[in-house]
């Protein structure tokens, strides 16, 4: 590539090429906290926003910084790079730019990678806040635990069979917990062809517990991300994701399942010990960054796994 041989845009349409180059970048990298339905939701969210470098000749993808802007927060779900053109200043421009962009009283926040914390917190996001810690096991250990843990039966239905009084009681469950109202999102969410999601039920037919699940990564690879779960205790917890379990097993024998674990939550004091016993070990992957100091609402005695989706961030 010449020196000037690229552009630097502020906006793209929803079926621009760039995206999909974009996706499978992100699945090249590995990057499991980003699933398939952030990738697929992220290029048509009425929040979202990008700065996009691409070649000026053939239109062909070279970086991004692409976030999302909601509740006061701007929230930065990707700066990524073709690995030809890292070092070469133009991160810093696209960088550079996407902060002039965001609302000045909004208070930025991106999750960082262990091997560019360090760097976010030296610019524009220098308050720490939860680590995150990921555990991947096998469909079969999972449901294994599951059943060990799950102590009753339970009355759990898949968010799709829901009544419409049923579902509106979801949203109101899910802004108890997280304290914001994430509706329009959870509904595009749910909607999604590969995405599953439940509900568990008390005696008095109230909603107790959520969760949902989505592929991650490359198609190929049959990972699944856990997320989110809200719940008050590990019975509430494995009771609501056994159907998931049973689900994935049953599309994909060698199913995996991915599980980012947030420190300070019901989740981190829980699910270690137990995770621990079957010999599952965790693995640092992250942190949350902040421009400034922020307090999140969320009811951390119910959060069990973050929903950790940059299209609306929940913790």
């Amino acid at each position: 590539m010449k020196d000037n041989d690229y552009e630097i845009i502020d906006s793209i349409a929803p079926d621009d090429r760039a995206w999909q180059e974009w996706k499978t970048l992100v699945e090249d990298e590995g990057w499991t906290s980003d699933d398939l339905s952030v990738l697929t939701l992220t290029p048509s969210l009425p929040t979202t926003r990008i700065v996009l470098a691409r070649k000026s000749s053939d239109k062909s993808f070279i970086g991004t910084v692409i976030w999302n802007e909601y509740d006061n927060i701007a929230f930065i779900g990707f700066y990524l790079l073709r690995p030809e053109y890292r070092g070469k200043g133009i991160g810093s421009l696209i960088w550079e730019r996407a902060i002039r962009r965001m609302p000045k009283n909004y208070t930025i926040a991106l999750r960082a990678v262990p091997s560019m914390a360090e760097r976010y917190k030296s610019k524009d996001t220098p308050v720490e806040g939860a680590a995150l810690r990921c555990y991947e096991m096998d469909n079969e250990t999972l449901a294994q635990v599951a059943k060990a843990h799950a102590s009753k039966e339970h009355n759990v239905k898949m968010v799709n069979e829901l009544n419409p009084t049923e579902y509106e009681q979801l949203e109101q469950f899910c802004f108890s917990v997280v304290g914001r109202d994430r509706s329009h999102f959870l509904r595009q969410f749910h909607e999604l062809p590969f995405t599953y999601a439940t509900a568990l039920f008390d005696d008095d037919g109230k909603i107790i517990a959520y969760a949902a699940v989505c592929p991650t990564s490359h198609s190929h690879r049959h990972l699944f991300k856990l997320a989110p779960l809200y719940a008050s205790s590990a019975d509430e917890a494995f009771a609501v994701i056994l159907p998931l379990i049973k689900k994935v097993g049953s599309l994909h024998a060698d199913a995996r399942f991915l599980f980012h674990v947030l420190d300070g939550t019901i989740g981190s004091k829980v699910l270690p010990p137990i995770f621990t016993s079957v010999n599952i070990p965790s693995k640092y992957s992250g942190v949350t960054l902040f421009s400034k100091e922020y307090h999140n609402p969320i009811d951390n005695q119910r959060l069990f796994i973050a929903h950790n989706n940059s299209g609306h961030y929940d913790a």
